[in-house]
């Protein structure tokens, strides 16, 4: 009995010091692995500013883990750290890693190395946005025990086949967003043998097939979260995804150029909790799609083109639902006033229309609501107090009544602001401008509002203000040099603009600024050298006066330029030339004069419109304007050019079809677009030299600018034939060459111009017949009046039996061209022989002085030559004076 006493009290003293051991023992790393931990490290070229790697314990080290057993690394995580450098070898003296991360560090376009197959304990492998380049290698098939690999990133890996990852049986998470996996045809067959897969993110990989018919033995039954966004699918979504795949709990699919309809086994996906479509093409009815996904809370269906009414019932559950941009109709309230959980609610850009109530809006947790380009009618009380408070309301274009919602005020957490043509008028009530310090963007566009703007300058997180097309007046407001964006256009403000210059000190954020269409004057003052940020500045129609300052040309990220209509004098101030990211400059209708300056053509070669119209510059078209590649809008109109178009006009790109067009398809500028700003820029090619003295004939070279869709050389004294080949300029509408003194008949071909709409050839000096035929026959007559040998329908004149007598010969202008011609390159000939001659003469001649500047002997040589020839003619000079003297008294004396 007193054994099994101690026995049992020596197992309860090891059982204790067992305890105590594990609590008071550290586990110490491998002194091998440490080093190679070290090594490794120390490949990392910031390594020293992120890691606090100083205890003599490595598996005590940041990131680092080591097992409780045998003190063998088996975890390094260095996600986050910023490191730079290359994957050290080292790292091979680690055997025993499960767990390997390496995400965020930048291995600077480096191949993944080989030697990770090595690592065949692996179960965790996340590579994801390590700037690592080239092909995926196929050996990570190896690593047979892998549960998770991320590879995703930025477009720099790319795989032409996926059959590698066939043998990793245990994998259950694949992400591979951003891999090029453009040649990778069989991807669903091959990912299908991953029989464990139960997350998969395939988004932005070039993916283009998307199969109609499942493949043979594909079962995708495993997966539970799917992400196939922003690939090239160009096709339906396939029916077999909403059978084999109903126990998905996230799906997206959007920005995939997905189109047709919705499958009707669509709602069939119980367990689906988030669904994005978002940003394709498809169509169809919801009406009872939705009803059956009882689990949904994320809900994006927007920029599609789905039609027809919102389910009555919609998931109770759904917490964020956005189907903006779709062409749905009907009453909304019916559907949503159930939804009690709803944080985030965008209908906006639709056809519904609906009488918003108090009931409507009984919301608690509502956080955004865009309600905006609908038919809807606020129909709530004055003192309505809301349940809930937004940080973001867009009501663009809905009815608020006349008077400002007084409801606002209870809204404290609003970050972005946006009741823009509403059809308010009034004063805005002091309150609203004493707003949170929360809110950055607020935009009360396109309303009656009246009176004057306060300053903003205490307002620092404002960085977008919207104020335009209203009636408001005064000086213009102080604003923040955090503002980022200011549109104040198409009011009454007046003034100077000195408050935009004290807030233009150093490191503001200013980026766009749209001051136009108001009564501001004075001069422009030179302010603008912190205007690095400035990517649009429109001035334009006000009475601003003086030149235009020097460092307007500081602003080297612009994009757009606007001085129109102002009364801006002198020159263009030459260090506009540094603006090289200029697109549009328009400095029309001022009074600035000299010549067109040369460097607009060599520094603004990314012009896209140019508009000098209606000033004073005289002199001739520079040929450097042919430089503008990427020009499509060109006017150049009421001024005093003289002189010829060049004849290197073909050389504009854009406008002969062959350039990539406006180039403003998102950020700022399209933004802006939506203020109405030059809109037709989208549709229209335009050359405009009207109301000039240019003469000459019509460059021939013009008629290559294909893409033209409006001409008008009117007014100026142009001479010769219209252009004969004029009908390769196929989808021109505009054609105005009116007031000129042109001669000959009409280019036979000219009426296969079948997009005209407009021709003006009034008061030249053409003859013959009036084009018949196709469009030609819905002009009338003031399109052809003041030539008077012009006959034929739609003109009073017959022609008569022999027009064929009575027209001008233009075969002899055709002759004269040639001979002209030949004069040119007769002179041409002429001109490269004398060139030649003085080359010649130049080069022999620095050869000969050379030559005796370098040879001694040659130099003696030469200076006694000289001298025996100056003594020859001394002596000759000499006699022959003598004789002459001779002759002379000979001559005097008396007989």
């Amino acid at each position: 009995m007193e054994s099994v006493a101690i026995l049992s009290l020596l197992l309860v003293v090891v059982i204790s010091y067992g305890f105590s051991c594990v609590q008071t023992c550290e586990i110490h790393c491998i002194e091998s692995e440490k080093n190679a931990l070290i090594k490794f490290i120390q490949g990392f070229k910031n390594s020293s500013q992120n890691m606090l790697w100083l205890d003599e314990n490595c598996c005590q080290w940041k990131g680092v883990k080591c097992d409780n057993k045998t003190g063998h690394v088996i975890t390094l995580d260095l996600q986050n750290q910023f490191l730079q450098g290359e994957f050290g070898i080292s790292l091979l003296d680690l055997p025993h890693l499960v767990h390997l991360d390496m995400s965020q560090i930048d291995f600077q376009g480096a191949h993944i190395p080989d030697f990770i197959s090595s690592f065949k304990n692996l179960e965790y492998l996340d590579l994801s946005k390590t700037n690592f380049r080239g092909e995926i290698p196929e050996n990570l098939g190896n690593l047979s025990r892998l549960q998770f690999l991320d590879l995703s990133g930025y477009y720099s890996l790319s795989v032409s086949s996926l059959k590698w990852i066939q043998p990793l049986f245990s994998m259950k998470t694949l992400d591979l967003s951003g891999v090029n996996m453009r040649s990778a045809e069989n991807w669903l067959h091959d990912i299908n043998m991953l029989s464990s897969l139960s997350e998969l993110r395939l988004s932005a990989c070039q993916l283009t097939t998307f199969p109609e018919l499942l493949p043979i033995n594909v079962s995708f039954t495993s997966i539970r979260i799917l992400d196939l966004s922003l690939n090239y699918f160009d096709t339906s979504i396939p029916s077999w995804l909403f059978h084999t795949c109903q126990d998905l709990v996230y799906l997206n699919l959007s920005r995939s150029q997905l189109d047709g309809l919705i499958p009707n086994d669509f709602g069939n996906m119980s367990s689906l909790r988030v669904l994005d479509l978002s940003e394709n093409s498809l169509k169809g009815n919801l009406s009872h799609s939705c009803e059956k996904m009882s689990s949904l809370s994320f809900l994006d269906l927007s920029r599609n083109s789905f039609t027809g009414y919102l389910p009555p019932t919609l998931p109770s559950k759904l917490k964020y639902l956005d189907i903006s941009d779709n062409k749905m109709e009907g009453p909304l309230g019916r559907s949503i006033t159930q939804l009690k959980q709803l944080v985030v609610l965008n209908v906006a850009r639709n056809f519904f229309n609906d009488s918003i109530t108090e009931h409507f809006l009984n919301l608690t947790d509502l956080r955004v609501l865009d309600l905006s380009s609908n038919s809807f009618i606020f129909n709530v009380s004055a003192t309505w107090m809301p349940r809930f408070q937004l940080e973001f309301i867009s009501l663009q274009s809905c009815g608020l009544g006349a008077r400002f919602p007084q409801w606002l005020q209870t809204q404290k957490e609003l970050s972005f602001i946006d009741i823009s043509r509403v059809n308010i008028s009034g004063h805005v009530p002091d309150w609203f401008w004493n707003f949170s310090a929360k809110v950055n963007h607020i935009d009360l566009s396109h309303n009656y509002f009246r009176g004057q703007v306060p300053d903003f300058t205490e307002r620092v997180h404002l960085t977008i203000l919207d104020l335009s097309d209203n009636n408001f007046h005064g000086p213009l407001p102080h604003f923040s040099p955090n503002m980022m964006t200011l549109i104040l256009a198409r009011n009454s403000f007046n003034g100077t603009i000195a408050l935009v210059c004290e807030s233009l000190v150093m490191n503001n954020s200013l980026s766009l600024l749209d001051l136009s269409s108001n009564s501001l004057s004075g001069q422009l003052l030179d302010c603008w050298r912190y205007g690095k940020n400035l990517q649009g500045l429109n001035l334009g129609h006000n009475d601003l006066s003086g030149e235009i300052p020097r460092s307007i040309g500081d602003l080297a990220n612009l994009f757009f330029l606007q001085l129109q209509n102002n009364k801006f004098s002198k020159n263009m101030p030459s260090s506009l030339k540094n603006m090289s990211a200029l697109k549009i400059l328009d400095v029309s209708e001022n009074s600035l004069s000299g010549k067109i300056p040369n460097w607009l053509g060599e520094s603004l070669n990314t012009l896209e419109i140019l508009k000098l119209s209606e000033n004073m510059f005289d002199g001739t078209i520079p040929w450097e304007i042919c430089q503008l590649k990427y020009l499509y809008f060109l006017d150049l109109s009421s001024n005093a050019l003289s002189g010829v178009i060049p004849r290197c006009v073909d050389n504009l790109r854009t406008m002969s079809g062959e350039g990539e067009g406006p180039s403003f398809t998102h950020g700022l500028y399209a933004d802006y677009r939506v203020h109405g700003y030059v809109f037709f820029r989208w549709f229209y090619r335009v050359i405009d030299l009207s109301d000039n003295h240019l003469s000459g004939k019509i460059p021939e070279e013009i008629t290559s600018l294909t893409a033209l869709t409006s001409l008008n050389l009117s007014w100026n004294h142009f001479t010769g034939a219209i252009p004969r080949y004029i009908h390769k300029m196929q989808i021109l509408e505009f054609l105005d060459l009116s007031m000129n003194k042109l001669s000959c008949t009409f280019p036979p071909d000219i009426i296969q111009l079948r997009f005209l709409e407009v021709v003006n050839v009034s008061f030249n000096d053409l003859t013959g017949e009036v084009p018949l035929g196709k469009q030609f026959d819905t002009f009338e007559s003031s399109s052809y009046i003041g030539n008077p040998n012009l006959c034929g329908a739609p003109l009073s004149r017959v022609c008569s039996d022999n027009i064929q007598e009575d027209m001008i010969d233009c075969s002899i202008n055709k002759n004269q061209e040639v001979h002209e011609q030949g004069e040119s390159n007769n002179w041409l000939e002429e001109y490269s022989f004398y060139i030649s001659m003085v080359i010649g003469f130049n080069t022999g001649f620095l050869l000969f002085w050379v030559t005796l500047l370098l040879k001694k002997s040659w130099r003696y040589a030469y200076m006694r030559c000289l001298e025996n020839m100056g003594n020859k003619i001394y002596v000759f000079a000499a006699i022959r004076w003598r004789k002459f003297q001779a002759a002379k008294t000979v001559t005097n004396c008396p007989n």
